[in-house]
């Protein structure tokens, strides 16, 4: 008898890496879904304006409330969707591939890279410092960047995903061991090495 390991989750930014057993997949933050909900709600409530005025707002006022909405609309439920259940890379062990989605408008629609294992030479982890992030209500923060890249064989480089943190010692290192999990996951998945190159 099989007994299937946990789901774990690790935050990315704006993303989250969820990792099984035979498959990760890489998918909007639970914050992503907000927008178009929203959006939704919005044209909705346009809708039902419509409906309850159509005899007592002019020709003109109905348009501006309908012609935005017929676009804004399934947009929007395009991007709950794949808010919800959508996903932006998929490392799939049964298909023996790395699945890259378009993203296209933010969704994740059709597909944009598709490599099998055997293509892949390695992982690679790399850090960056991007300087000063500055902001209108905070003091200016250092900002550290780690990139969880996967390196096809013929040199090839995509980013999967990426850990932003500010670059206090503390934080940058929760940052980093966040990057490894998720990186090494991966790496342990596709059955490649993990080149860990990010600086300090």
């Amino acid at each position: 008898m099989t007994v299937k390991t946990g789901v774990r989750t690790i935050a990315l930014d704006r993303r989250i890496c969820v990792v099984r057993e035979d498959r990760i997949d890489i998918r909007p933050s639970p914050g992503a879904v907000i927008l178009p909900l929203a959006a939704m709600v919005v044209s909705i409530a346009c809708f039902v304006i419509i409906g309850l005025t159509i005899n007592v707002l002019p020709l003109a006022a109905l348009a501006v409330l309908l012609i935005p909405n017929v676009l804004i609309f399934p947009l929007a439920a395009m991007g709950l969707v794949y808010s919800l259940i959508g996903a932006h890379v998929i490392v799939d062990r049964s298909k023996g591939s790395v699945t890259f989605q378009q993203g296209w408008i933010g969704l994740g629609l059709g597909t944009r890279e598709l490599v099998p294992f055997e293509k892949i030479d390695h992982i690679a982890l790399e850090g960056t410092t991007l300087g000063e992030a500055e902001s209108p209500w905070l003091a200016p923060v250092d900002v550290r960047v780690w990139d969880i890249v996967l390196v096809k064989r013929n040199e090839k480089r995509l980013s999967i995903g990426m850990v932003v943190i500010p670059a206090e010692p503390d934080l940058a290192q929760e940052g980093l061991t966040r990057a490894r999990q998720a990186a090494g996951a991966i790496a342990a998945l596709v059955g490649k090495p993990l080149r860990d190159v990010a600086d300090g």
